[in-house]
């Protein structure tokens, strides 16, 4: 679904935004949060992972999802000012980070560093039991350690949580609660696709601030889009068997997408 959107007589900046989970409800939704948060200053295409886990919950659904999001960018229409992977583990981000000429935004990544940057530490409540080893490992990566006061996992998966209405808000805000009282926490990320939007519905329930991992991904795309983008310099030609033939003619091709400066 592409969505081009005129202020005037120019564009507005263009954001790729790539569901790494192959729930395609899910993508709408995500969408559906990112044109409400943009109001028009922001257009959207919107690209489903192809193939990989219904939701991403283990490390060999996040290895796939790797593949799928460079995939995703083969097969998507540019020209675009920037891309969002938005799964809240950052599948392939620094793959397709060096073959994209422009800025690409981890869904966790962004949302981590923009708790990071306010005082005091924070938590990450999210679902999935999984998650917490390979979050340890993507916090201990980007040097965050010192920052987190607690991961809260919670047994149901982000893709159950989204349409567990009052209980899961209970749920929620209830781990929320747990990390700013027993673990020291001064806010809360809520990480995950599939607790996008919880946020604001729990916030009068807890003690701290709460932030959504989607809408802050979100606020940190609309602050790189706002700077002029540079290329990449060449990238090499990669010979390539098996692939999807978008993918491989992409890899082939040595190009890069081309940014349209308007």
């Amino acid at each position: 679904m592409t969505r081009l959107i005129m202020i005037g007589c120019l564009p507005v900046p263009r954001l790729l935004l790539i569901n790494p989970n192959t729930d395609t409800d899910m993508t709408y939704r995500m969408v559906t949060h990112a044109e409400a948060q943009f109001a028009g200053a922001v257009a959207i295409e919107a690209v489903t992972a192809r193939f990989g886990a219904r939701y991403i919950t283990n490390h060999v659904s996040v290895t796939i999802a790797g593949h799928a999001v460079l995939d995703a960018l083969a097969c998507a229409h540019g020209p675009f000012d920037g891309v969002l992977v938005a799964c809240f583990g950052d599948p392939g981000r620094d793959a397709l980070a060096s073959i994209c000429p422009v800025p690409v935004i981890g869904m966790a990544q962004a949302s981590l560093m923009r708790a990071a940057r306010l005082p005091g530490h924070f938590s990450i409540v999210t679902g999935g039991r999984e998650w917490k080893p390979m979050l340890v490992n993507l916090i201990q990566a980007m040097g965050l350690s010192a920052r987190l006061a607690s991961i809260r996992i919670l047994p149901a998966a982000g893709n159950v949580l989204a349409y567990g209405g009052l209980a899961a808000c209970r749920q929620i805000a209830r781990a929320c609660n747990e990390a700013v009282h027993e673990d020291g926490a001064a806010r809360v990320v809520l990480g995950g696709a599939g607790l996008a939007g919880f946020a604001a519905r729990i916030a009068p329930d807890v003690a701290a601030p709460v932030m959504c991992s989607l809408h802050e991904s979100l606020q940190e795309a609309r602050h790189l889009l706002s700077r002029p983008v540079r290329c990449m310099p060449y990238r090499n030609r990669m010979e390539t068997v098996g692939l999807s033939p978008e993918l491989q003619r992409y890899l082939a091709s040595g190009a890069d997408i081309c940014v349209d400066q308007n």
